[in-house]
């Protein structure tokens, strides 16, 4: 299980994090492939893992653009930043099933405080990233200052989120079993 949740950790970090130096240097694809990898060592024991592999699957497929293309210039011609919206989308489904085997695996471990950690940031994680979606969606249509100020908050927002993601699933990995074989009854 440690080792599933290693992968998945640095798999939402290839996906979170863009260096962009002709190519992305940290590409979607390995991150999508890396969370694939750790979900299916977790399939067994937690089934909903299942439903983050087949999102994981989809998400080297549809991103291998993104490894090529810069879609934070905005230069670029209209279908990007469309495509740019689906890779987001794509980010918080992924997301919402990891957080779901994050809730299985805390349940499996019995650590209460470690339940309620993983449910509130799930809260907000999911919050702040549709609340977001939806303000993107209606700010390419207002102009003015406030908008962009609250764009910019809610962009800071989902880069908050994002980090406390990456820092529960560590939690979660420094109190899971050591080897891959997990004893799970329901």
């Amino acid at each position: 299980m440690n080792k599933a949740l290693r992968y998945m950790f640095w798999g939402y970090f290839f996906i979170f994090f863009r260096l962009h130096v002709m190519i992305d240097l940290f590409m979607d694809p390995i991150g999508y492939y890396l969370i694939f990898a750790g979900c299916s060592r977790l399939v067994d024991a937690f089934p909903r893992a299942k439903k983050a592999m087949i999102v994981g699957l989809i998400g080297m497929l549809i991103s291998v653009p993104s490894v090529f293309v810069n879609l934070s210039d905005t230069a670029l011609p209209i279908g990007w930043p469309i495509y740019g919206t689906l890779l987001s989308v794509l980010k918080l489904v992924i997301a919402y099933y990891l957080f779901n085997v994050l809730i299985d695996a805390a349940k499996m471990i019995g650590n209460q405080a470690l339940q309620n950690r993983t449910k509130t940031t799930y809260k907000f994680y999911i919050s702040i990233n549709l609340f977001t979606l939806a303000l993107i969606s209606f700010s390419m249509n207002v102009a003015g200052d406030g908008w962009i100020a609250l764009s910019l908050i809610s962009m800071i927002g989902v880069l908050i989120m994002d980090v406390l993601f990456l820092l529960l699933i560590g939690a979660v990995r420094r109190v899971s079993p050591k080897d891959h074989r997990i004893n799970y009854s329901i």
